[in-house]
C-alpha cells in the first residue's frame, strides 16, 4: 500500500516549480483495491496541494483494506496451488489494465481468462512471470502455463487482434528500472496454449487503428544512440502481425534532439484522423510535442517534418503535458510565455501564461485557447476575450488560493481582485461555502472552487457561468 501511495503522489517539480498533474487524474480503471489505492493518494495530495486550508480528514478513513473480490480469491488460490505462495504479485504500471489479475477474454471462446503477473520470492535473477489460468469443465480455476516475462516490472498489458486476419493477442511492455529501453512481448492463447509469440523493444507503445482499416495496430518509437556521439535517433512504427510473425512497417523519423520520451496520448488531429501525441524532453530541459499520424499510406510527423516551423510552438518547459483539454476528444498541444508582470522573474517566481493549439493540415498550429493553468491544481481557466492583455494571476501565500488580479502595469501594485480559485475534497465543501466559495465542477473526490469579490464592481469581474463555461479540468 505504502509504494503504491509513493507512485501516486510522486511529483515531478523542478526549479520553476512544475508540478505532475497526476496527482489529480480521475480514478483510473483497475481493480478496487487499486481506486482505493488512488483514491488515498489523491487525498493525501489534496492536503500538501489545496489552496483551501479546510482539509481535515485521515487517509485511514477514507480508504478500506484492500480485498479481493471472489472470482479474484478463486484465480489467487488456483494460482497458490499451481505455484506455491511465495510469490510477489506486480502491477501494470499504466494503461487500462492495472491489476496483478488481468480477467479478459484472451480467446475465441465466450468464457473469460485470467492472467497474473508475480515473482517468486527470495530467489536470485528469478525475473518477472506471467501465468495464464482458465476454468475447466465444472468451472474451477486451473494453472495452464508459466511463462518468463522480460522484465522487473510491467508497464503496460493490452489485448485485441492486431491486424486483419489476427486472433487475440496479449501484449505486455515490460520495463526495468537499469535501462530507458522497455521490451513488448506478444503472447497468443488458443486451444489451451499459451505461447510468446513475438518481441520487440520500445520507448512510446500504444495500440489503436493508426490506418482506419478496421483492426488495431501497434505504433512504437524506437531509440537508437550512436556508441560514438551518444547522440539519439529513434523512428516511428506500425506493427502488426501477418501469419503469426510480428510485422513492422510505415516508419517514419523522428526529431533528433530528444533525451527521453515521458509520455503520449492517443487522440484525434482536428480533421478526424487518429493521432499519437508524444511529449518528450530535450538535452536542454524543455519538453516537446511531436505527433504521429497516417496518412498518404505512410506515417506523418509533421513536427519533425517542418521542425523550423512548428517545433518552436511545440516546445515548452517542463511539466505541460499535450491533453485533451474540452474532452472532444482531440488533443490540444501546449506553450507558454511568462504571465503578465512576469517577464523578469527568477524562476522559482516565474508564472506561465498557456496557449493549447490543435494541430490542423498542411503544417499548421491553430491557437485554440489562452488563459492560466495551475498544474499543481489540476485545472485551466480560458481568459475570455475582454481579459487580453488586462489580467494577471498571483498565489496567495496565506490560502495558497490561485487569484487572478487586474494588472496595473506592475505585479506588486495590481491589488483589485477579480476572482480566486482552489481545490479541496468533498467533505470540506461546507465549509467552503460558509466562507464564500462556489462550487465549479469536481472530478472523483476532488471539487473546485471560486470565490468572487464583493466590492468592486470591475467589468472584469466574471459570472459564475462565464467561470464554469471557461473552467477545464486538466487530468
Amino acid at each position: 500500500m505504502i509504494k503504491a501511495l509513493e507512485n501516486m503522489s510522486r511529483m515531478w517539480y523542478n526549479k520553476v516549480g512544475y508540478a505532475c498533474p497526476t496527482l489529480f487524474c480521475v480514478l483510473r480503471k483497475g481493480s478496487d483495491s487499486l481506486r482505493r489505492l488512488r483514491l488515498a493518494a489523491l487525498c493525501t495530495a489534496c492536503v500538501m496541494l489545496t489552496g483551501c486550508s479546510a482539509l481535515n480528514f485521515s487517509v485511514e478513513g477514507l480508504v478500506d483494506a484492500p480485498k479481493l473480490t471472489k472470482e479474484q480469491e478463486e484465480i489467487h488460490q488456483a494460482l497458490i496451488e499451481s505455484v506455491g505462495s511465495n510469490i510477489t504479485l506486480k502491477y501494470p504500471r499504466n494503461g487500462d489494465y492495472r491489476s496483478a489479475y488481468v480477467i479478459a477474454n484472451i480467446d475465441d471462446e465466450p468464457d473469460n481468462e485470467a492472467i497474473v503477473f508475480y515473482e517468486y520470492k527470495d530467489i536470485k535473477d528469478n525475473g518477472m512471470r506471467i501465468n495464464v489460468l482458465d476454468t475447466d469443465e465444472d468451472g474451477q480455476w486451473q494453472s495452464v502455463k508459466e511463462l518468463h516475462g522480460a522484465g522487473t516490472d510491467i508497464d503496460k498489458v493490452m489485448i485485441s487482434p492486431l491486424g486483419k486476419k489476427s486472433g487475440k493477442q496479449i501484449v505486455v511492455g515490460y520495463q526495468n528500472p537499469a535501462t530507458d529501453d522497455k521490451t513488448l512481448e506478444i503472447y497468443s492463447y488458443d486451444s489451451g496454449s499459451f505461447q510468446k509469440i513475438g518481441t520487440d523493444t520500445y520507448s512510446v507503445l500504444e495500440m489503436m487503428d493508426i490506418n482506419s482499416d478496421g483492426s488495431k495496430e501497434l505504433v512504437t518509437v524506437q531509440k537508437t544512440v550512436n556508441p560514438e556521439t551518444e547522440k539519439i535517433t529513434a523512428r516511428a512504427s506500425i506493427l502488426s502481425m501477418e501469419n503469426g510473425e510480428l510485422k513492422r512497417e510505415h516508419t517514419i523519423e523522428m526529431c533528433d534532439n530528444v533525451s527521453a520520451y515521458v509520455k503520449a496520448a492517443k487522440g484525434m488531429l482536428d480533421g478526424g484522423r487518429s493521432a499519437v501525441f508524444i511529449d518528450s524532453t530535450t538535452a536542454e530541459g524543455l519538453m516537446q510535442t511531436e505527433i504521429v499520424y497516417y496518412r498518404y499510406s505512410n506515417l506523418q510527423n509533421p513536427i519533425q517534418q517542418s521542425k523550423e516551423r512548428l517545433l518552436p510552438r511545440c516546445t515548452r518547459p517542463v511539466g505541460y503535458y499535450c491533453t485533451d483539454v474540452d474532452g472532444d476528444t482531440v488533443v490540444e498541444i501546449p506553450s507558454a510565455k511568462p504571465m503578465l508582470g512576469y517577464e523578469n522573474a527568477v524562476p522559482d517566481e516565474m508564472l506561465y501564461m498557456t496557449t493549447w493549439s490543435v494541430y490542423k493540415d498542411f503544417y499548421t498550429l491553430e491557437e485554440k485557447y489562452t488563459g492560466y493553468y495551475s498544474i499543481s491544481n489540476g485545472f485551466f481557466l480560458a481568459f475570455p476575450k475582454r481579459w487580453t492583455d488586462k489580467v494577471t494571476v498571483r498565489r496567495d501565500n496565506d490560502t495558497g488560493d490561485v487569484v487572478c488580479y487586474k494588472y496595473s502595469g506592475d505585479i506588486n501594485t495590481s491589488t483589485t481582485e477579480l476572482v480566486r480559485f482552489c481545490s479541496a475534497t468533498k467533505n470540506n465543501a461546507e465549509e467552503l461555502q460558509k466562507k464564500g466559495y462556489e462550487l465549479v465542477d469536481s472530478r472523483g473526490q476532488l471539487q473546485f472552487f471560486v470565490k468572487f469579490p464583493k466590492d468592486t464592481q470591475d467589468q472584469l469581474v466574471l459570472t459564475i457561468d462565464e467561470v464554469k463555461n471557461n473552467f477545464y479540468i486538466i487530468d
